[in-house]
């Protein structure tokens, strides 16, 4: 709840939507929100992108951060 109320996600979303892949070529990407939550997790809790994987799955709370 702490981190709802203290990092600005809107505005960091919407500094980073002209860069984001426009899902015209492959599988559709996830939402910009719950990449960048995602992103953020690797970076507090110092994980891998495997280690975060399988943090997601394992791991209720991180999913619901995450919105997933």
């Amino acid at each position: 709840a702490k981190m709802e109320r203290v990092v600005p996600w809107a505005a960091l979303v919407s500094l980073i939507r002209p860069y984001a892949p426009d899902g015209k070529r492959g599988r559709p990407p996830f939402a910009l929100e719950t990449m960048l939550r995602i992103h953020f997790m690797q970076q507090w809790f110092t994980l891998s992108d495997p280690a975060m994987e399988e943090s997601l799955h394992d791991v209720p709370l991180l999913r619901e951060f995450a919105g997933l």
